[in-house]
């Protein structure tokens, strides 16, 4: 809404002077607005230094890809396409294929892939969510 409008133009505004007085300038190329896209949000623009800032449909931030509808699919996608890759990689490389000696391959290497930030997305079990949830287990079925 327009208050939320004004709240953001002032802190982009307060950027601005934090620049003027520590001289140093915002990579703008590298500044983004991703509107959420709850409660039919306007999509106003919003400026830094007199240049529009760019609007993105989803981000990566720390290793974590977000939409603007919340949604954790392009995250999940990415997690279990890498951790496929890993495995291809594993199955390729390495020689001595002993139970043990996978497991701890599996463990240290393909895991961490499908297991970083889970708390953030983890996929709640519910109508609709089984697909997501069936290919996240199916990497682990694919290594066994």
């Amino acid at each position: 809404n327009a208050t939320n409008f004004d709240e953001n133009s002032v802190d982009l505004r307060s950027l601005e002077i934090w620049e003027e007085t520590w001289l140093l300038k915002f990579n703008l190329d590298k500044c983004k607005v991703m509107h959420i896209d709850l409660n039919d949000n306007p999509r106003n623009k919003y400026f830094l230094d007199d240049r529009a800032l760019k609007q993105t449909c989803s981000e990566k931030d720390l290793g974590v890809l977000m939409d603007e509808n919340l949604k954790w699919d392009l995250n999940i996608a990415k997690c279990v396409k890498d951790a496929n890759r890993t495995i291809a990689w594993i199955s390729r490389n390495i020689i001595a294929k002993d139970v043990e000696v996978m497991l701890n391959i599996y463990k240290a290497l393909v895991r961490p892939k499908l297991e970083y930030c889970v708390q953030l997305w983890s996929p709640a079990a519910h109508h609709g969510n089984w697909g997501t949830i069936l290919e996240l287990e199916g990497v682990q079925r694919r290594f066994t």
